[in-house]
């Protein structure tokens, strides 16, 4: 009587499977989670997690939509090994959270990089050289050093982006945002 879906692995948007260990998609989660909340066979969902958490893009509609839905069925997430990041959202959104004894779950925060190959470029005698139309479209290349101001609005995307993950598992868990945000 309870549906078992597995979240695990590195969690994307756009793919509607879960590939063992390796990946989960957003979609394949809210399908398998639909599925089980139309079922009259299912009393409840539990939401099996082992993964470090993934892309944004697609997460925080997945996790409104099982908001959104709770109290249709008790909904569990079990985190066996880790729902870090992108899964911890998900999490937040279950009626209840457990977590085995070697287990780990949290890392509410936003991550992006850039690799800077200019000088390695230069090395090996290479020049990249872009042509395009629009002030910002060649801006976070890793082509050449990363200017302070295109940091500046990069820094301010991910700070929007940790408002809303922090705002979110605030919602979920019954906490005040400000709680949320203390747990670095």
């Amino acid at each position: 009587g309870v549906l078992r879906i597995p979240v695990a692995g590195v969690l994307l948007s756009g793919f509607p499977y879960q590939l063992y260990d390796w990946a989960t998609g957003y979609e394949y989660i809210a399908a398998a989670y639909e599925r089980g909340l139309s079922d009259g066979n299912v009393r409840g969902i539990a939401f099996v997690i082992d993964s470090p958490g993934g892309e944004v893009a697609g997460n925080f509609d997945l996790v409104d939509l099982m908001y959104g839905r709770r109290g249709a069925k008790p909904t569990v997430a079990v985190a066996a090994e880790s729902a870090y990041s992108a899964a911890y959202s998900i999490a937040s959104a279950a009626d209840r959270i457990v977590v085995t004894r070697t287990g780990g779950v949290g890392s509410i925060g936003v991550v992006t990089s850039h690799v800077d190959m200019s000088r390695w470029l230069d090395d090996v005698g290479l020049k990249v050289t872009f042509v395009f139309a629009g002030a910002h479209k060649g801006d976070g290349n890793p082509y050449e050093p990363l200017p302070d101001a295109v940091r500046a609005r990069i820094q301010a995307r991910i700070d929007e982006i940790y408002g809303i993950f922090a705002g979110i598992v605030a919602r979920n868990r019954g906490l005040d945002e400000a709680a949320v945000r203390a747990t670095e």
